[in-house]
């Protein structure tokens, strides 16, 4: 590829990403790369979704959660090779590639990738200033998450998947398409992949220091199921969450509004360039 089949478009406040992406897939640019967080790349593969248009992530951002669920490096210099791969079809630096197709979350007519959380997620989401998050990477979440865990104390959530509706008192109802946390070594739940075509549910119950510290021991055993703070559900369609009082909702990393909120599958509807053997 010569520089001049390059297109480059840095991001400045107030950009329509997504009008950008449009114009450049009417111009037959593919691959596109987004370079950024989840956020970004969420909306630049918002334009993506039911194209034949491939996405390279190079994650830029505080968790990328969609880079590490996918196997994509986090480090510029491996997700470039990884890029470079695709692009001129070949080993690049010891790295092969794929193409892989996996499901979306759809809200309101817009595209997520990773998670959708009402609860203690959302509030660290919009409480986290993103001074700290440039600054201090993951550990900001987790230092405003810490502050927070306690004080948030259980609503009550009617919440529907499929045929099925029930209410509930939690602290945290996450919808997610990919299981990671954040951290390679800890996933939301068990069986939680990007391409099986179903949206997993993880209600939390939890109300003590102690019920939290026995839901990280399961996760750091990876013996999710054994909670009894933990239910999990699986819809093939949709999910609803609405509660008692409007709670704020995050997708991707991003604020997006308040509950209600409906979260339809649309699956295998995106590919991404990932790695390959």
């Amino acid at each position: 590829m010569r520089p001049a089949d390059v297109e480059i478009h840095e991001v400045v406040e107030g950009d329509d990403i997504r009008a950008i992406v449009r114009q450049a897939l009417a111009r037959g640019c593919d691959p596109i790369i987004a370079a950024g967080g989840d956020g970004t790349v969420s909306t630049v593969a918002d334009v993506l979704v039911g194209t034949e248009a491939h996405l390279i992530v190079f994650p830029l951002g505080t968790a990328n959660v969609l880079a590490r669920e996918l196997g994509i490096p986090v480090d510029l210099q491996g997700a470039c090779h990884l890029g470079s791969c695709h692009i001129h079809r070949e080993v690049v630096a010891g790295h092969r590639h794929n193409v892989a197709r996996i499901d979306v979350m759809r809200i309101n007519g817009r595209h997520y990738l990773t998670q959708v959380g009402v609860g203690i997620d959302s509030i660290m989401i919009r409480d986290t200033a993103t001074e700290h998050k440039r600054r201090f990477g993951r550990l900001a979440y987790l230092a405003t998450a810490a502050s927070r865990l306690l004080g948030v104390r259980p609503r009550r959530f009617w919440i529907s998947t499929d045929d099925l509706t029930i209410e509930i008192k939690a602290t945290q109802v996450l919808v997610a398409n990919t299981g990671m946390m954040g951290h390679n070594a800890f996933r939301w739940g068990p069986d939680i992949h990007p391409d099986d075509g179903v949206l997993n549910l993880c209600i939390v119950r939890a109300r003590t220091l102690l019920d939290y510290l026995g839901i990280f021991w399961h996760v750091v055993r990876g013996s999710h199921e054994k909670s009894q703070r933990v239910t999990y559900l699986t819809a093939s369609r949709s999910v609803t969450i609405n509660a008692k009082h409007p709670l704020p909702v995050q997708a991707d990393g991003e604020i997006l509004g308040k509950t209600p909120v409906q979260i339809e599958i649309v699956p295998l509807t995106l590919k991404v360039v990932v790695p390959g053997e």
